[in-house]
């Protein structure tokens, strides 16, 4: 009789055993860590995890250093699996480091690999960067970033008949921004405009001109030369759809779409 009895008492507890689950996986795991670039020292860098878990993630932490060893804590902020923090700004070339740690309701801790940039040193891609209008009445050249990413404008020069007439500034240029630059000859008539703006001598809307886009390491990006074409006096050359066109004069904002008169001559 006792040994029926075990075995059924037995029976019941592995039946009830099957029917309890196991307990879910107490950790998180951090698949992806990306930065976004810091071109200059005025740029943050905002660093984003992609984490996963059959539990809560009750914390998202990253850390940085800018001495390898001094670890500063930075709350990151949740978006669907996504967690966002932002690493302060910079001294050029200063070299940072940093990790991301998540936290599960259970109390266990995921601690990403250690990851680093430094400030200054990442590639420039310039695909977009444009001239987009240029005016010889009102004295400006205008650039525009047609990209789909913010470009740094450090070290971009701007040419005049082949001499360098401005230099880049320590600013990022954003997706869909302008850039306007107006002539030093009317600097007393733009008082209000960043003094950085301003590029050394003139523009005719009369003379033939040759006006370069150029990137630090000297390759051009764009030339708008009007030794090719008819030369006129309209309001504007303006750039619509990648072809330039005479029309009114928009500086700093979209160019009109009327393409109804061509610069015949002038790609």
């Amino acid at each position: 009789m006792k040994k029926i009895l075990s075995i059924a008492l037995l029976a019941c507890a592995l039946a009830f055993n099957s029917c309890v689950e196991d307990a879910p996986y107490p950790y998180a795991t951090i698949s992806t860590v990306t930065n976004t670039v810091a071109y200059s020292q005025a740029d943050e860098v905002t660093v984003e995890a992609t984490v996963s878990a059959l539990v809560e993630v009750t914390e998202a932490t990253l850390y940085y250093a800018t001495d390898g060893k001094t670890f500063k804590s930075v709350p990151m902020t949740k978006s669907g699996k996504s967690y966002t923090g932002v690493i302060p700004g910079q001294p050029k070339d200063t070299e940072v480091t940093y990790y991301v740690t998540v936290v599960t309701e259970a109390g266990k801790e995921t601690k990403s690999s250690t990851q680093s940039y430094v400030v200054g040193k990442a590639p420039v891609d310039y695909t977009g960067l444009q001239l987009n209008e240029i005016n010889g009445n009102d004295k400006f050249i205008e650039l525009y970033n047609a990209g789909d990413h913010d470009i740094y404008m450090g070290g971009v020069v701007i040419q005049k008949d082949g001499s360098a007439k401005w230099s880049g500034i320590e600013k990022n240029l954003k997706k869909g921004e302008y850039l306007l630059l107006y002539s030093t000859d009317v600097q007393a008539s733009h008082d209000t405009h960043p003094t950085d703006q301003f590029f050394d001598g003139g523009l005719s809307a009369k003379k033939a001109v040759c006006v370069t886009l150029v990137k630090p390491d000297g390759s051009v990006i764009e030339e708008f030369n009007l030794a090719t074409c008819v030369k006129t006096a309209p309001a504007s050359y303006s750039k619509t759809a990648g072809k330039w066109y005479h029309d009114k004069a928009t500086p700093g904002t979209k160019n009109n779409d009327d393409t109804s008169d061509p610069v015949e001559g002038l790609k």
